[in-house]
């Protein structure tokens, strides 16, 4: 059966397709005749033609699944991803390999109210958190603000001791949700000392009764203490209770386990050499690392299927670019970029000649917009490429920042980093989650996108004047301010040069 819903997916989007073509191919025409708008028109049929990007999905999620940083599985994946970088034909393969400073498995985790009555919680642990002692603990819930964690360490505590801390926010007009979770760093390490017994922290993500995991702070936090995400409905009401006044007491059991050092982890790369200007480099990329209670079919399984097919298509085409499109799949983005900026330190040298970082994160739906952040002096230039291509449907380009995808390591080093907009409404629902399977992505949606990463990388490798600047550290730093990031840079510690 399932082969023949492959046949029929086949025979369904091929014939349109063709008919595409032939549409796009008379946009073409209509718009330029230059020897670029030809290859642009021959790699636009390519991929027409082919269906690989979705079967590298199935093989990602449905073999392979989870892919935690410095884990098994993740291992896994970096050498299911250079084979495949391998048997395309991509040149100069390799990994890339980082340290980690933890390694982390994920253990059971369980919560029951005992008090004042009995009900099991819906909880999760975050990443990179501590245990309870073996067999949990039996402990009083307190409150905290989530709005002035400085404020409620300096005054509360004293009275933590054995305690479970819900953090809530303080119901201000203005939440700062994130100054929040640019705290949390600190704030794990002042509840270990007050000798807290856990903290419930609630994913600011929609949902209902389903739980979100993710890092406890930024970049790379490793608490000491469990912290937990719990269900909307249950945090509402263990805040109803304690508001009421109501003795509320929960038996809480975390295991986890941390590896005893360091961890290595690995970017995956392989290139298509420039014929003129090889040493110029336009970055293509995405994130190979996954949570762990979905299988990372969306986040980003969806990007590096995307970015894996687009390679897959222009080296059919036999399109030979100018300079050199260089793929990466990036590891430990989930725990603060760290593949990203790994990779950013350890080519510093190449940085003038990075001409952009093209990077895919946001999700399962079709790419809409492409954020410059910060740099302006690309807009013409991607009007233009719009100009050029035809049935992805409206494509816009604005100022706007998509922060904390693996393209913000390029953004803080001057290179213009763009992190493709897709329109995907459920993906805040099921990012993080165990929502997160191979059912909730179109085949023919990421054909789209990784067709439009191959028109888009070739489109700029492949132009006459390069396109862009690498900014100065001082350029930089105007820009970010002038766009309000800075103060978010300085809350995260990654002000300056993002290291």
């Amino acid at each position: 059966m399932h082969r023949l819903v492959i046949i029929y997916r086949f025979i369904g989007n091929f014939v349109p397709s063709l008919l595409l073509c032939t549409c796009v191919c008379s946009s073409f025409a209509q718009k330029t005749s230059d020897l670029d708008s030809a290859l642009l028109l021959k790699i636009r049929a390519t991929a027409s033609q082919q269906l690989r990007a979705f079967s590298y999905l199935e093989e990602l999620s449905d073999i392979i699944g989870p892919r935690l940083t410095g884990s098994s599985g993740a291992d896994k994946a970096s050498q299911w991803a250079l084979r495949k970088m391998f048997d395309m034909g991509l040149k100069k393969v390799h990994l890339e390999n980082w340290k980690m400073k933890r390694g982390w498995q994920r253990g059971r985790t369980r919560a029951r109210l005992i008090a004042p009555f009995n009900l099991d919680l819906n909880v999760t642990s975050y990443g990179w958190v501590g245990s309870t002692p073996s067999g949990g603990v039996d402990a009083d819930v307190v409150l905290v603000n989530s709005d002035a964690l400085e404020e409620e360490v300096e005054k509360n505590a004293s009275r933590w001791a054995g305690k479970v801390l819900l953090l809530i926010p303080g119901h201000l007009q203005h939440s700062n949700g994130f100054k929040s979770f640019a705290q949390m760093g600190d704030f794990v390490f002042a509840a270990k000392r007050a000798r807290a017994a856990a903290i419930i922290r609630r994913d600011d993500r929609p949902g209902t009764m389903l739980t979100h995991t993710g890092p406890v702070g930024f970049p790379g936090v490793i608490s000491p203490i469990p912290v937990v995400d719990i269900a909307r409905e249950h945090e509402m009401l263990l805040e109803r209770l304690l508001t009421a006044g109501k003795t509320v007491r929960i038996r809480i059991d975390v295991q986890n386990k941390f590896s005893p050092g360091a961890v290595t982890a690995a970017n995956v790369i392989g290139e298509i050499p420039g014929t003129e200007d090889p040493e110029k480099v336009v970055v293509v990329g995405a994130h190979l690392d996954s949570w762990d209670l979905g299988t990372g079919a969306v986040d980003d399984g969806f990007g590096v299927a995307a970015v894996l097919g687009s390679a897959d298509v222009l080296m059919k085409s036999k399109a030979k670019p100018r300079r050199t499109i260089r793929f990466v799949l990036f590891t430990g983005e989930e725990q603060g970029l760290l593949g990203s900026r790994a990779y950013v330190r350890r080519h510093q040298a190449e940085m003038r000649n990075l001409v952009c970082a093209i990077v895919l994160d946001w999700g399962q739906g079709p790419i809409r917009k492409f954020p410059l952040a910060g740099h302006t002096e690309l807009e013409p230039a991607f009007r233009e490429f719009f100009g050029l291509v035809s049935g992805f449907g409206d494509l816009q380009v604005d100022n706007s920042y998509l922060t904390f995808t693996d393209a913000y390591s390029f953004t803080l080093a001057g290179v213009p980093g763009i992190a493709p907009w897709q329109d995907s409404p459920t993906y805040s629902m099921i990012g993080h989650s165990s929502a997160d399977t191979l059912d909730k992505v179109a085949p023919d949606i990421l054909a789209d996108n990784a067709a439009l990463l191959a028109l888009n990388s070739f489109w700029i490798a492949n132009r006459e004047i390069r396109l862009g600047e690498v900014w100065s550290p001082d350029k930089t730093r105007q820009v970010l301010a002038r766009d309000k990031q800075l103060e978010i840079l300085q809350l995260l510690n990654l002000w300056p040069s993002g290291k």
